[in-house]
């Protein structure tokens, strides 16, 4: 039986967007998000401050975070923002976000929910983050470097 080839194309592109994303946990490429300052001055609180305060640096840094998630759209999800934990200076991120993201906390070695709902069929999500950094000023004795990744919970339809 010979089929046309038109019809044969159309078959496959509506098999390949029927077939739903596996469930699971992956790894979103950030590779095009942008930190507009790449040193973060931490800043030792004053000594009025109080107690619980008085070892703490904060500094703070603008991340425009773009989200490859092409893989995925059209599939609910969910999106975390993870911070490997940190052997040196465990620190605190918090944020604010211009509104696609949702705004948070985050603990070395910990993740936090960032995104919650259907993919966005554009493949692509993006937010500006402002992020306030603490650290233990005690333990700040030279640069560290800090890192952040993605991640995505797929849930199937």
């Amino acid at each position: 039986m010979r089929i046309p080839l038109q019809w044969m194309a159309g078959t496959l592109v509506m098999f390949a967007t029927v077939v739903p994303a596996r469930a699971g946990t992956y790894r979103v490429d950030d590779s095009a998000s942008q930190v507009l300052s790449s040193n973060v001055e931490m800043k030792w609180h004053p000594m009025q401050a109080a107690p619980a305060q008085r070892n703490i640096a904060t500094g703070n840094l603008t991340v425009i975070v773009r989200l490859d998630v092409a893989k995925w759209a059209g599939h609910p999800g969910r999106i975390y923002m993870r911070m490997p934990a940190s052997a040196v200076i465990p620190t605190i991120t918090t944020w604010t976000s211009r509104g696609t993201l949702l705004p948070g906390t985050l603990r070395d070695g910990e993740r936090t929910l960032v995104y919650a709902g259907p993919i966005p069929v554009s493949g692509r999500i993006e937010d500006t983050l402002m992020l306030t950094i603490q650290a233990d000023a005690r333990r700040l004795s030279r640069p560290e470097q800090l890192q952040y990744n993605f991640e995505i919970d797929v849930d199937t339809p």
